[in-house]
């Protein structure tokens, strides 16, 4: 058996080696070998872990986008895709030089046959920063205004800070958090959710996708109030020196205000009332105060001008006084409103009628007494007594008198007034 197996033993060598060429001569014929290069993002592995421990790694250069080189059969080659390849770095496993190993591998399918998978690129280049934390207030910039005959009143959002992640580099930069409120021809208030912005501090924004935010839009709301301008009146208080009064005038600088509520409050508003503002209580000349009329403001009311500082300047125009007597005769003393069917006639007013006058020394060099006059009114006697009729007779009725301007009387005089019909 030896004999028969070692028989012509160089011959059956060749015969094998033959026999395995043309094997192989076959294969390379029917399903040769080729190699391809594909596309690859390489996987990150434990970036958890990085970022538990407070570490923040970045790719750089792209190095995580590879050309990997697969050699295998072409029956396997023509239904494999970059999907085949699986290419992972462990961020744990990060080197002195910041660089990170690649591991390359096939999924392979069903029957396949790789012959190799490698890539020159070998490592990942990363940086690795401490992660940092920061809180922002939210800034709410209002963009363009409100129609005409309204302002922007209050603005609100939901929440009125975020929190702000990433590597301290990218972290440093960020100056402010804001969100845009346009409220161009707004007449009503105005209700939007609108995304969060960051700006460094320079005003440029920040779009920097390493940063991470606790939310990235906000509930915004903003008031929007009607305006109105009215007058300011004040009123004062106490009594001035004996020999000087209080004109009755009042200097408001300036006179109106510029006033934002709802329009429901508004229409409600036709003046600002301020009370008891100005104390004359002994006084011997005009009284200059400043008033804030903000402290006057009702609920819900606000100035309009945001250049205003609510200061007003009011003067109470106190004067000295002087008398004056001018006498009335009878036949100086008009009857007027007379009824129809009806007359009277001043009876029996034998004196004169001493009248004392009170006006301001500024006005005494305007005065004439010819500017004093006297009138006895039926209908308004009527009215205050209740008569629809006058019945012939006597009656005793008041006289009112027409005085100039800035003059005045406390005195009263009746007098015997003879109706008669007509």
């Amino acid at each position: 058996m030896k004999e028969k197996l070692t028989n012509n033993l160089n011959l059956k060598i060749i015969a094998v080696l033959f026999a395995a060429g043309l094997w192989m001569i076959s294969i390379n014929i029917n399903d040769p070998y080729q190699s391809k290069d594909y596309s690859v993002v390489v996987q990150l592995q434990n970036v958890s872990t990085m970022t538990s421990t407070g570490k923040y790694v970045e790719v750089l250069n792209d190095s995580d986008e590879i050309t990997v080189k697969v050699r295998g059969s072409r029956s396997v080659m023509d239904g494999f895709t970059s999907s085949n390849i699986l290419a992972t770095a462990d961020l744990t496993k990060i080197d002195e030089n910041n660089r990170v190993p690649i591991n390359l591998s096939a999924i392979k399918t069903s029957g396949s046959k790789i012959e190799s998978i490698r890539s020159t690129d070998t490592h990942l280049e990363v940086k690795v920063e401490n992660i940092r934390k920061i809180q922002k207030n939210l800034e709410v910039v209002t963009k363009n205004v409100p129609s005409d005959g309204y302002i922007l009143g209050k603005v609100s959002t939901e929440q009125n800070a975020l929190r702000i992640s990433g590597p301290e580099s990218a972290v440093v930069l960020v100056d402010k958090a804001v969100v845009n409120f346009d409220l161009q021809n707004a007449t009503d208030d105005v209700s939007m959710i609108l995304p969060i912005e960051l700006y460094d501090a320079e005003g440029n924004k920040i779009t920097d996708s390493r940063l991470t935010t606790s939310i990235n839009e906000v509930q915004c709301v903003a008031t929007v109030l009607a305006t109105k301008e009215i007058p300011i009146t004040v009123t004062t208080k106490g009594t001035p020196e004996r020999g000087y009064d209080f004109t009755g005038e009042i200097i408001c600088d300036p006179q109106k205000v510029l006033v934002a509520a709802k329009p429901q409050v508004l229409r409600r508003m036709n003046r600002l009332e301020i009370t008891e503002a100005i104390d004359l209580q002994g006084v011997n000349e005009s009284v200059i105060t400043t008033i804030d009329v903000r402290e006057y403001l009702p609920d819900n009311v606000i100035l309009a001008d945001q250049n205003f500082d609510g200061k007003v300047q009011v003067t109470a125009v106190v004067d000295e006084i002087f008398t004056e007597e001018v006498k009335i005769t009878g036949e100086q003393i008009q009857i007027v409103n007379v009824p129809d069917g009806i007359s009277g006639t001043i009876k029996d007013l034998e004196e004169e009628i001493t009248v004392s006058l009170i006006g301001f020394v500024s006005e005494k060099d305007n005065f004439d007494e010819k500017d004093v006059k006297a009138k006895v009114d039926i209908l308004s006697y009527m009215n205050s007594n209740n008569l629809i009729k006058l019945k012939p007779g006597t009656y005793e009725m008041n006289v009112r008198f027409e005085l100039p301007e800035g003059m005045r009387t406390e005195d009263e005089f009746l007098v015997q007034v003879k109706i008669s019909e007509k």
